[in-house]
């Protein structure tokens, strides 16, 4: 603001307040009054008590300062100071510069006019005076109110405070209009600092943004080689300025930690039509989460919700016909539903094995729930900030994969040994030299050590060994752990995180083409809602408060 202020002070005093110049009158002499604090000694400011002010050298004493009566442009501006008038309940703010010759104040006459136009005073004083804790979500605007008049002792409004907070984050973050016209030359040294990746960015044709893609290169060459093909997509919906959906496309790798596979920014939210245009060949599965949900909102019958949950997740289809049929019994509404949306979809015994056992999209919600304050951002921090969490992720997982001594992950080796255990007890009848029947309990299943499967399907869709196979591989002298897919193993691990994920470093030093650094990139067509932002979604479904009691 400082400079801002010297391209006024040139000939005449002049302060600048927002776009509004007012003109000032010089003050000759300013002492000390020992009781009650510094004051103006001038008749015209009499009452006017000096506030909160330091001195970048040496503070207010009891010698005279003489005022500069023609400062010129040359003069190199210090500090601002905040005023406020000898009554504490009136607290009218004026500001003073202090240059290196002395001082220039505002006029009194005009304090009146100066305290009609509170909401434009002090926003950058104020702002510079915010500490990072009033920067975070949580943070309301009257809390710094408070803190503003405790410091300070100084009273601002809502409104100020508001727009105090604004400009402290835009000095941090940049504009949200600057971040959409510097996304370009981003996307371009993101592609040159990490090969494979790709970038899209799609304009109207008035220049206005409408789509963003972005894939890192390390994230797909792990894809194609070492994870599930099981891709769960959902969005969640931004909160900065300019509105829009923040797509995420994201897979389980080995050890079942969420791997992030590609993310995108659309004005709009419809998941399922463009899944179907791109993807027309690929099975299409739902969320049961959400699919039971619904079942809350629309038949209010918590049994209805049970069974459903049950019948999704039974391997057999034996098992999930007859749990079905008791839901239908109940309701056969809520059945009629659930056949229309397709029982391939939602149905682990029916998936063809293509799943990989995965059912919700809830490794999606859960990257939703860590990007809840960089969902706050402009679109190019929000990006650089995804960017940021993928390089976090790859190195440590490398060095994780790297310590594994095992020939599975730890979540698949912990999986096989648990069901090694419950299959001590099996009781095997081999039929040739790879099948055999499997009895335990009075219930029986047939294992096909060559197809990898299994008549309980538990082996088909887990791709992990059930205990039927393990007591047939005990039976064969066979080691379980060649059954297993190539997914959970440890090699298949490291090999999902094969290169870094590097930064594009600071801006000042890109090496961008012409004709990306002139591409012109417009904030989009998206306009707000009258009335407060809203924080916290609304509750979906059948999702009620979550309360916490202490034990």
């Amino acid at each position: 603001m400082s400079s801002e202020i010297d391209k006024e002070l040139n000939g005449d005093s002049m302060l600048m307040h927002k776009s509004r110049h007012i003109h000032c009158d010089l003050v000759e002499t300013l002492t000390v009054d020992g009781e009650n604090g510094p004051r103006f000694q001038n008749e015209s400011l009499e009452g006017y008590k000096v506030h909160d002010w330091n001195m970048n050298e040496t503070a207010i004493n009891e010698e005279d300062y003489k005022m500069n009566t023609n400062p010129t442009s040359d003069k190199k501006v210090t500090q601002i100071g905040s005023f406020r008038t000898g009554s504490a309940q009136s607290a009218e703010i004026l500001i003073m510069i202090d240059t290196s010759d002395g001082f220039i104040h505002d006029n009194p006459t005009i304090i009146e006019d100066v305290a009609n136009e509170r909401q434009n005073m002090m926003q950058q004083p104020i702002a510079s005076g915010i500490s990072d804790d009033h920067l975070e979500e949580h943070q309301i605007y009257s809390n710094i109110v408070v803190d503003i008049r405790k410091q300070y002792d100084i009273q601002i409004s809502y409104d100020k405070a508001w727009r105090a907070k604004e400009l402290a984050l835009g000095s941090i973050r940049g504009s949200p209009e600057e971040s959409y016209i510097t996304l370009p030359s981003y996307c371009y040294v993101l592609e040159q600092k990490n090969p494979g990746t790709i970038t899209d960015i799609v304009t109207d044709c008035d220049n206005q943004f409408k789509y963003f893609f972005m894939s890192i290169g390390a994230s797909l060459a792990g894809f194609h080689t070492s994870i599930r093909p099981m891709v769960a997509v959902d969005g969640t919906f931004l909160k900065a300025k300019y509105l829009g959906t923040l797509f995420i496309a994201a897979c389980k790798d080995g050890n079942n930690q969420i791997y992030p596979l590609a993310f995108g920014i659309d004005r709009h939210g419809s998941i399922e039509k463009t899944v179907h245009k791109i993807f027309p060949h690929e099975r299409h599965g739902v969320c049961t989460y959400h699919v039971g949900q619904n079942l809350k909102t629309k038949f209010k019958n918590p049994a209805i919700h049970k069974l459903f949950h049950d019948a999704a997740y039974a391997y057999r289809v034996s098992e999930f016909n007859f749990i079905f049929g008791q839901l239908e019994m109940i309701d056969p509404r809520a059945a009629r539903y659930l056949m229309d949306i397709g029982v391939d979809r939602w149905a682990r015994s029916y998936s063809a094995g293509k799943r990989y056992n995965i059912m919700t999209t809830g490794i999606v919600e859960s990257l939703n729930a860590m990007l809840k304050n960089a969902r706050d951002l402009p679109v190019l921090q929000l990006v650089e900030e995804l960017r940021n969490l993928l390089q976090k992720w790859f190195v440590t997982r490398q060095q994780q994969a790297m310590s594994m001594s095992t020939e599975l992950t730890m979540l698949a080796d912990g999986e096989l040994r648990s069901r090694y255990n419950m299959s001590a007890t099996y009781l095997v009848e081999p039929i040739n030299s790879k099948e055999c029947n499997v009895n335990y309990a009075g219930i029986s299943a047939q294992v096909n050590l060559d197809t990898r499967s299994c008549t309980c399907r538990q082996f088909d869709l887990d791709h992990i060994p059930c205990a039927h196979a393990i007591a047939a591989c005990r039976f064969y002298n066979i080691s379980c752990y060649t059954l297993c897919s190539k997914y959970f193993t440890t090699k298949a691990l490291l090999s999902s995180y094969p290169d870094c994920i590097y930064p594009t470093g600071n801006e000042i030093n890109w090496v961008v083409p012409n004709h990306i650094r002139d591409k012109v990139v417009l904030p989009p067509k998206t306009r707000r809602p009258i009335g407060r932002p809203r924080k916290v979604r609304i509750p979906f479904g059948g999702e009620g408060k979550r309360t916490s009691r202490c034990s």
